[in-house]
């Protein structure tokens, strides 16, 4: 009987061992796996903030060569919203030291390269001028914009490069089915728009001037 108890305990062991083995061996391939995408992840996020300064170098390259500047409008309807596909800009936001060109319309591929126009006009038009960013979780894009604070400055460089310097006045989240942030509070307003990943929330920040 003992040795009976004494094979059984040993096959447990056995068992025991293998089942460590492979759970030890699926905890690699998993580790693995997951490295594997954050290091994806990282390199499309670097693949992109290089083609966004890519896409602004041949933006004031071809601001300081372009012998007629205003046919860069040709192809945009000049109503509420931008309906074609263009670079239309470049916004500054000197505290987190970050530049981008500005596209003037939204939509996921572009997006992922640079901020988009998703409602208004480019200054020296009238009205709440929204743009949207991608938060990468990192200093990237508008993912630091939670960060500013009443008064930081925000730059926008129109087509003809004349700049237009907007101070924050407000800083707060809002739901995703929340359109209030397009409305406008002054004449010449800018709103900021990117996700907070933690909450699925909005965060908005506001400027004027």
């Amino acid at each position: 009987m003992n040795q009976i108890l004494g094979n059984v305990e040993v096959e447990m062991q056995e068992e025991n061992r293998h089942t460590f083995q492979y759970f030890f061996i699926f905890s690699i391939i998993m580790m693995v796996l997951l490295f594997s995408f954050f290091i994806y992840k990282t390199y499309r996020t670097h693949a992109n903030e290089k083609v966004s300064q890519r896409l602004q170098y041949n933006y004031e390259t071809m601001q300081l060569y372009a012998s007629n500047r205003s046919s860069m409008y040709a192809n945009l309807e000049h109503n509420n919203f931008y309906t074609e596909k263009f670079m239309i800009g470049k916004i500054e936001i000197p505290t987190l030291d970050i530049s981008y060109p500005i596209f003037s319309m939204l939509d996921d591929e572009t997006l992922k390269i640079a901020p988009c126009i998703f409602y208004g006009k480019m200054p020296p038009e009238s009205g709440n001028l929204c743009i949207a960013g991608h938060n990468y979780n990192n200093n990237q894009f508008f993912s630091l914009i939670y960060q500013l604070k009443k008064e930081d400055i925000i730059n926008i460089y129109d087509r003809n490069d004349h700049k237009y310097t907007y101070a924050v006045f407000a800083n707060y989240e809002v739901k995703t089915d929340d359109l209030s942030p397009i409305s406008s509070l002054s004449n010449h307003e800018l709103t900021l728009v990117t996700c907070n990943n933690f909450n699925n929330h909005r965060i908005i920040v506001k400027a004027s001037y």
